[in-house]
């Protein structure tokens, strides 16, 4: 049970990266204008143990809502201490939501997710480069405190 407890909250976790776009504070940006996640990206999410796993994304951004598609293949692995470790199945998902007010290029958020009978938050950023050919993510997933750690998964992902 706590392994499947686990892996449904890494996997949430992995989908934050991206999903936590619709949680972020909303832009006041002129609608139409296209931003700086607009377009696609590819590159590497990585887990535990210098596990690491091919990581996409293909978004549109007008004004300050983001929208499209996350890929997260094969690879990754997460050790969740007492809770277990384990590799996590490939994802495709499809995303939406909103910038940060006042920066487009910067997101951060913090979604909870009930999981059984566990409600589990998830600390997420995100930020484009100034140049917009660059995204670094980073997802901290908050575990029950008997887990013993909260496993840390970050992503490079550089524009097409």
């Amino acid at each position: 049970m706590k392994r499947i407890l686990v892996g449904f909250a890494v996997v949430l976790a992995i989908l934050s990266t991206s999903v936590a776009l619709a949680y972020a504070a909303p832009a006041v940006e002129r609608e139409g204008v296209v931003g700086p996640y607009e377009g696609s990206f590819y590159g590497i999410a990585y887990g535990d143990e210098e596990s690491r796993a091919p990581l996409a994304l293909d978004l549109t951004h007008r004004g300050g809502q983001v929208e499209g598609t996350v890929s997260i293949g094969e690879g990754l692995y997460v050790d969740a201490g007492l809770c277990g470790s384990f590799d996590l199945p490939t994802i495709d998902a499809q995303i939406e939501g909103q910038t940060m007010e006042g920066n487009s290029r910067r997101l951060e958020a913090s979604p909870t997710f009930d999981v059984g009978a566990y409600e589990l938050a998830v600390d997420f950023e995100s930020e484009v480069s100034t140049s917009g050919r660059v995204i670094v993510t980073r997802a901290n997933v908050d575990l029950p405190w008997f887990c013993g750690q909260d496993p840390a998964l970050t992503g490079i992902l550089l524009r097409e």
